[in-house]
């Protein structure tokens, strides 16, 4: 969990000690400290000048263009082989250039970077601008989605959701053939309702106790179904999709905990072993209908 605030920005420096990284180029960033995520950068003025430029849509995802600076762009580099992966999540800036009274301020030039939040990559697509100093380049653009999802996807579908229950045992057989977000070209849509599903998925799993310390959930939700969060134990992106064994319904204190606590790498090693028990008992049948979901 990262404490970056929306529309705030940030020197490059506070970045790279966020995700743990020296590295010297702009645009994806990485490292050992967050091993879960990339930090993506725009490319400001220089994308436009070759013809191209990251994308905000009225969906509120973003286009997102690769790495190369030269030539046809591949999906084999560091960073584009990282970002296509589907396997990490994404803190997205946007990028401005500082006036000459920051500079003055603060000593130095450097460029300033605005949080505009958490993504997952969703699909890619190749890009060949018609125009600018990248002209018949083949460029890679990503498809960058908010993370969300509230689980209302899957209340509807009549073969999961009959007289108020939703069989646990066919939804793991579904949700566990690979997060949606490494397919090529998934929809929007798709992605979201895969999201909503495995967020249902382990609120219903945890039976209105947390999974964490095993106490009843703080509330009820106005479906009826407990309140819980869902934690991501192998990723930074909390609300997006992933499979059934890497997620933990948790109250708010022990997710708070899963993420900022002086323990949190052996509460998250007792998490995923629990996590591991509860998806076994549910292949071999043993309370696997949960009850109780209104329509």
């Amino acid at each position: 969990m990262h404490l970056f605030v929306f529309g705030q920005e940030y020197e490059r420096s506070r970045l790279l000690e966020f995700i743990g990284s020296r590295q010297m180029q702009s645009g994806v960033l990485w490292g050992s400290k967050e091993p879960g995520c990339l930090v993506c950068t725009s490319g400001g003025k220089g994308g436009k000048r070759a013809g191209y430029s990251d994308e905000l849509l009225a969906d509120g995802s973003w286009w997102y263009f690769g790495q190369g600076l030269v030539g046809d762009q591949s999906l084999t580099n560091a960073a584009n082989a990282k970002i296509s992966s589907g396997k990490l999540s994404v803190l997205f800036f946007t990028t401005r250039e500082p006036t000459a009274r920051e500079v003055a301020a603060r000593g130095g030039y450097g460029k300033l970077f605005s949080f505009r939040g958490e993504f997952n990559v969703v699909g890619f697509e190749p890009f060949v601008p018609s125009d600018g100093s990248r002209k018949g380049d083949r460029l890679w653009r990503f498809r960058l989605a908010p993370v969300g999802g509230d689980g209302d996807y899957w209340a509807g579908q009549d073969d999961m959701h009959k007289d108020g229950d939703i069989d646990l045992q066919e939804m793991q057989r579904r949700l566990s053939t690979g997060p949606i977000g490494t397919e090529l070209g998934s929809s929007l849509q798709e992605y979201r309702q895969r999201s909503a599903a495995v967020h249902l998925y382990a609120t219903l799993r945890a039976n209105g106790q947390c999974e964490g310390c095993n106490l009843p959930a703080p509330f009820s939700r106005p479906d009826g179904r407990a309140f819980l969060e869902v934690h991501h134990m192998t990723r930074l992106a909390d609300d997006g999709p992933d499979m059934p064994a890497n997620v933990a319904a948790l109250c708010p204190n022990c997710h708070r905990r899963a993420h900022y606590s002086s323990d949190r790498k052996e509460f998250g090693r007792i998490l995923q072993e629990r996590v591991t028990l509860l998806e076994q008992r549910i292949v071999v049948g043993q309370g696997f209908r949960q009850s109780g979901i209104s329509n």
